[in-house]
């Protein structure tokens, strides 16, 4: 059974997914000085869209994902292009708001799946950089097989967990009481690896010394590293590789996302190597300026924008089936 926001569905029943969204976030932790000044009105709008994309993460207001009608509206958007579900990978640090999952899935039509974490460890709060390893454990199992504390619904899976170019102390604590709770529920985990290092190796390492499967390791934004060696290597291991596509802004000098050009161009060359890696798709949307309200790409860029690119250039049905349904179904899929 695949466990949704409300509640289980047989694995047949899950559509086209994304497996990596976020709904409803705070991300204003990552807040840094702008390159330039900032705009006088401080709430995000389309006006402010040149400002964003050269200055990502100057302007707090597109940090935060605060308005579910938008949510609403946009993920119905998807919906009508032929997305069913989500997988929304809020995680701790980043400001979930697990209880207001069910409406939006309601209103939107959009199946949800959630993943349940936490994230890197300078946006972690107090509770979770304090919390020993053995009550990590306790609260991922109380997620996965009791109910997301504050809700009636159980976690798909574990996510997004964070790793920082060099593994703190809570990050790796996080990791290992995220693998021993997945394997004892037959959950997958998903992971977000620094882009500055090369750690996908240690950190799969990590999970496996725990006792989970290589294959129950989902690594996301691998676009962020277009070093087709390395994350070929991850894939060879077992693990599914995420791409996610639309978001193309400038975080620094010298520092800026990948287009979604060369993001094909990286997919393609994984496929040609080896046409056995396993790989999911996503938009990975977790800011105001990624939303097509605020002049963004919105979660249905992917079906709508970058499958047909894909059948264009002659990725088959099948395979795109595998990326889009069946894997995310194997993923979620848990006793």
């Amino acid at each position: 059974m695949i466990q949704t926001v409300l509640g289980p569905i047989h694995p047949e029943e899950l559509g086209v997914t994304s497996m990596n969204e976020h709904l409803v976030a705070d991300s204003a932790k990552f807040l840094r000085p702008a390159r330039e000044p900032a705009p006088a009105e401080p709430r995000m709008a389309v006006e402010h869209l040149g400002f964003v994309r050269w200055n990502y993460l100057g302007l707090r207001d597109n940090l935060v994902l605060d308005e579910p009608e938008v949510t609403v509206a946009e993920l119905r958007h998807a919906v009508g292009l032929g997305q069913d579900a989500v997988v929304e990978v809020t995680s701790f640090g980043m400001g979930p708001d697990h209880a207001a999952l069910p409406a939006i899935s309601r209103a939107s039509g959009m199946q949800i799946a959630l993943a349940y974490g936490t994230y890197i460890a300078r946006s972690l709060p107090d509770w979770v950089l304090t919390a020993t390893e053995d009550e990590l454990e306790q609260r991922f199992h109380t997620a996965l097989e009791v109910a997301v504390p504050g809700t009636a619904y159980r976690a798909a899976m574990l996510g997004l967990l964070g790793t920082s170019a060099e593994i703190a102390p809570v990050e790796r604590r996080a990791l290992r009481a995220a693998a021993r709770a997945a394997a004892r529920a037959g959950a997958a985990v998903s992971i977000r690896l620094d882009a500055s290092a090369r750690l996908g190796p240690t950190v799969l390492r990590i999970l496996t010394d725990e006792g989970l499967s290589p294959d129950r390791v989902v690594f996301s934004n691998v676009d962020k590293v277009m070093d087709v060696d390395y994350v070929a290597e991850m894939g060879a291991a077992g693990a599914t590789l995420e791409i996610a596509f639309g978001e193309e802004s400038y975080f620094g000098d010298g520092s800026k996302d990948a287009t979604d050009a060369e993001r094909l161009r990286f997919l393609l060359a994984l496929l040609e190597r080896d046409p056995d890696h396993s790989i999911v798709l996503a938009c990975s949307v977790w800011t105001k300026g990624q939303l097509g309200a605020y002049g963004g790409m919105g979660y249905g860029h992917l079906v709508g924008r970058i499958v047909p690119i894909l059948e264009r250039q002659g990725v088959g049905p099948e395979r795109l089936h595998e990326m889009l349904v069946a894997r995310p179904r194997v993923l979620l899929d848990r006793p």
